[in-house]
């Protein structure tokens, strides 16, 4: 039996090849994530370990370090004291002071520098130069000079020489010569994409602690032991060795590596699982076709478990060969979307391929799946009776009734779970209860698939019924619903994936766009973007705009993130020069109380936040600014729940306690009977010096809003691709088998006229029409799944539902080329054959 296996396998290799891709292209992509995760991991590491490479112990504050890294002084700072009591220690060599934080620069464009990977400003030192490689020119000397990273020169213009202003939040602007370009080792430009610039220990102290002479970590070497420095240091200190500190500092980078690994490793469960239906559908035709065979095999004395046994095999041979070659050529996309990440993300980062034990389970799954759904086909396949060897083979088709009531069950428990999930009731599982749930629902609207097909597909069919080609082809399309069915679910998965995610972008965009329509009478709005930076812009820039003649009102807002607090409780403090006037520009309402004149004394809430702490008009609040300066103010004001009125506001007097006393945004609205164009060039005019913002109108402003949304739809269209490849596999499969089956039927629909020209249109309708369907059948259980991840998402403030039109008549315009195409080989070969040996075909 084995050996009438192989050979039956070695004279159907075209069918070989056609079910092995599907593995192949879903094991790769397995393998291809786990090949990342590892390759990146192992080269952050290194990467990290080259920092600390020859620091021995490293000293924090107590607190979490990770705070230390924004821009204000803090009780993270370790005063300089303390960097006194380390050199003091017996046994420590050397010991340098890191001051690190978040700094502003203006490139050449008069815009920031790194919008969204920030510049990090730091102190030059012996620690640093030991890691840091000088490029050209040399370290700076003098407070007026700074030292760049390569990757600043790329991304700001500058070069060595030039001259560059730089500032921070807490600190004014100054203009810094240039006097070298470092790299970091391996030939990088950066860690991850950021910039840096290297200031004197007193610049770098004048920028990122307000002139504090302290730091936010130390780096020692020499024989000092841990527990001695710790003791010399006091208990407000963490003290980590050099290794600890690698270990830590590496996890985080290390996040990046492993997001990117799940998500090729997604995408690769998608491709195995679409890869499932084709392979099942492979395997059955391959059964009905061989039915004959087997049935003299049953009648020469083969059992029905050798049968089954030769079925399975065929199935294990399949697997292992595709699954080894997917494993090869995922370690290969591995190692190149790790130069891909490396390259795009993480500054050049030097990346050494890691292939982990782990990435053999691809194996396992190109091999389990493969032969996991040849059990059914094969089981059929053993209930041949040794009579049919005798008799042409006849599969009249069988009832839908059981498969459709178990779809009905399978799809209802799968709505449940996403339910469920959706609405964080299984105890914690909610993300992980829903994606089951998706995926259950998916198999169960598969098993509804063939009861579906007879009703689309006659309609799908009634468009191209105008030739007999196509009325052919439309029969042969409705002939055997379960074939058609899931010949179609493999495309129908990967529409209702990227249909689903494309609604749920759409819906968004909509409820900006509402948003902003309801909350806002601005017809311009000044703001920066949402990245690295939280962007502001002077006060006396904000004066000039309301100055503007065919300015009616400007609505104008401060914000405070720098750890205030309202009655002990961290939050965020907001502020307007003109609150009363921003209200009518925010279109937000006061339900008690007065926003007019605000005493310096004064807090407004709105309606959840005073309900959640507790607070109503005239109560007294404690609030603590993140300057240290305390208050005690009085609630003059309600306001009722608005997007841009929610939180806790104070008075402008209050505003130079704000870490940045600046305003973040201005929404402006222009005169009745004002060019709103002419408005914005004026507006564009007075913020020609100020980099961080830029006005924009109401569509530009969604537009920008939901920019990121694009990328991510774009990039799941991208790898969605892969399940449309396997798809065509499957259609292309399915028809060149189906015209095997029907070579007898061919030869006679020749022989009593039918052109090659008109064989070829049947084909080829029949692929389109499988297609159509599994692109209107995908359409409508994507637009299904975003409807309910909307309404899921309602009380979080996804308050619209909208589709993707213009995607949606894409995907209808893709289902009909991928038709097309599918049937390019399976239409040549119905279409050359001979009709004397057609008919004589058995």
């Amino acid at each position: 039996m084995l050996r009438a296996t192989l050979k039956g396998m070695a004279s159907r290799k075209a069918r070989l090849v056609l079910t092995s891709l599907a593995v192949v292209l879903g094991t790769m992509f397995v393998a291809a994530a786990m090949v990342l995760t590892a390759t990146m991991e192992k080269s952050v590491t290194g990467v990290i370990s080259d920092a600390f490479t020859g620091v021995d112990a490293v000293v924090t504050a107590a607190e979490d370090p990770a705070a230390a890294q924004g821009n204000t002084p803090s009780a993270t700072l370790i005063p300089a004291s303390v960097l006194d009591d380390v050199r003091g220690v017996d046994g420590v060599e050397s010991a340098d002071g890191d001051v690190s934080g978040q700094v502003n620069a203006i490139g050449d464009n008069g815009k920031l520098v790194g919008a969204f990977a920030p510049t990090i400003g730091f102190n030059w030192n012996d620690q640093t130069t030991g890691y840091n490689e000088i490029r050209d020119g040399r370290g700076p000397e003098a407070d007026g000079e700074v030292i760049v990273s390569a990757q600043f020169v790329k991304d700001s213009g500058f070069d060595l020489g030039d001259t560059v202003t730089a500032y921070s939040y807490t600190a004014e602007r100054i203009d810094y010569e240039i006097v070298g370009v470092f790299g970091l080792p391996g030939g990088r430009d950066s860690l991850a994409g950021e910039t840096q610039i290297g200031f004197t220990t007193a610049e770098a102290q004048r920028l990122l602690t307000q002139g504090e002479d302290a730091y936010m970590t130390i780096y020692v070497t020499g024989d000092a032991s841990t527990d001695t420095i710790a003791d010399a240091v006091g208990g407000d200190y963490r003290v980590q060795t050099g290794e600890e500190a690698s270990e830590e500092a590496a996890q985080g980078f290390a996040v990046v590596a492993d997001i990117m690994g799940y998500i090729f490793l997604g995408f690769g469960l998608v491709a195995v699982f679409v890869s499932v239906f084709l392979i099942i559908n492979t395997f059955t035709i391959i059964v009905a076709q061989r039915q004959r065979e087997l049935a003299l095999l049953r009648a020469i004395g083969a059992g029905r478990n050798q049968v089954v046994g030769s079925v399975l095999a065929e199935a294990a041979v399949i697997g292992v060969i595709a699954s080894i070659a997917g494993l090869g050529l995922g370690v290969l996309l591995g190692w190149g979307l790790s130069q891909l990440v490396s390259s795009s993300a993480m500054g050049g980062l030097s990346v050494k391929l890691e292939v982990p034990l782990t990435s053999l389970w691809a194996l396992a799954v190109g091999i389990g799946v493969t032969v996991l759904s040849a059990i059914v086909p094969a089981v059929k396949a053993s209930g041949v009776p040794p009579v049919a060897a005798m008799r042409e083979a006849v599969n009249p088709p069988k009832p839908l009734r059981g498969i459709t009531i178990a779809g009905l069950v399978v799809t209802a428990a799968g709505g449940v779970l996403v339910g469920l999930g959706l609405t964080d009731n299984l105890g914690g599982l909610g993300l992980g209860g829903f994606l089951t749930g998706v995926g259950i629902a998916f198999v169960g609207i598969t098993l509804l698939t063939p009861i579906l097909s007879r009703p689309l597909v006659a309609l799908l069919g009634a468009v191209m019924s105008w030739s007999f080609s196509g009325r052919l082809g439309k029969l042969n399309a409705g002939r055997n619903p379960r074939r058609t069915a899931i010949t179609a679910s493999a495309l129908m998965i990967a529409v209702a994936l990227v249909t689903g995610i494309a609604t749920i972008v759409s819906s968004f965009k909509e409820t900006t766009t509402d948003l902003t329509d309801q909350n806002l009478d601005s017809d311009l709005i000044v703001m920066g973007q949402q990245g690295a930076n939280i962007p502001t812009f002077a006060p006396e820039t904000l004066a000039e705009i309301k100055a503007l003649p065919d300015v009616a009102a400007v609505g104008d807002l401060y914000g405070e993130f720098f750890g205030a607090e309202v009655d002990g409780e961290a939050t965020a403090l907001f502020a307007s020069e003109d609150l009363a006037t921003s209200l009518q520009v925010f279109s937000g309402t006061v339900a008690e109380g007065t926003v007019e004149d605000l005493p310096d004394d004064a807090m407004v809430v709105n309606e959840s936040a005073a309900h959640d702490a507790g607070l109503a008009l005239g109560d007294t609040v404690a609030v603590t600014f993140a300057d240290g300066e305390s208050a005690q103010l009085r609630v003059v004001a309600v306001l009722e729940d608005q997007i841009l009125t929610d939180g806790f506001w104070v008075a402008p007097a209050q505003i130079a306690h704000f870490t940045v006393p600046k305003p973040m945004q201005a929404y402006i609205q222009v005169a009745d009977g004002a060019d709103v164009g002419a408005v914005q060039d004026q507006v564009d005019d007075i913020l020609a010096d100020e980099p961080e913002v830029s006005v924009a109108n109401n569509a530009d402003f969604v537009e920008q809003q939901t920019s990121q949304l694009d990328v991510l739809l774009n990039s799941v269209q991208v790898l969605l691709a892969l399940a449309i490849i396997i798809a065509i596999i499957g259609v292309v499969n399915t028809l060149v088998l189906s015209v095997l089956e029907r070579t007898r039927e061919l030869g006679l629909l020749r022989a009593i006229g039918m052109t090659r020209g008109q064989a070829r249109r049947m084909i080829t309708v029949e692929s389109v029409i499988i297609c159509l369907f599994g692109a209107v059948l995908g359409i409508a259980v994507g637009i299904g799944l975003g409807w309910t991840v909307q309404q899921a998402l309602e009380d979080e403030g996804l308050t619209s539902f909208a589709l993707p039109w213009p995607l949606i008549a894409g995907y209808l315009i893709a289902a009909v080329a991928v038709g097309l195409l599918a049937a390019i080989a399976p239409a040549a070969r119905a279409a050359k054959l001979n009709v004397l040996n057609a008919i004589a075909y058995e």
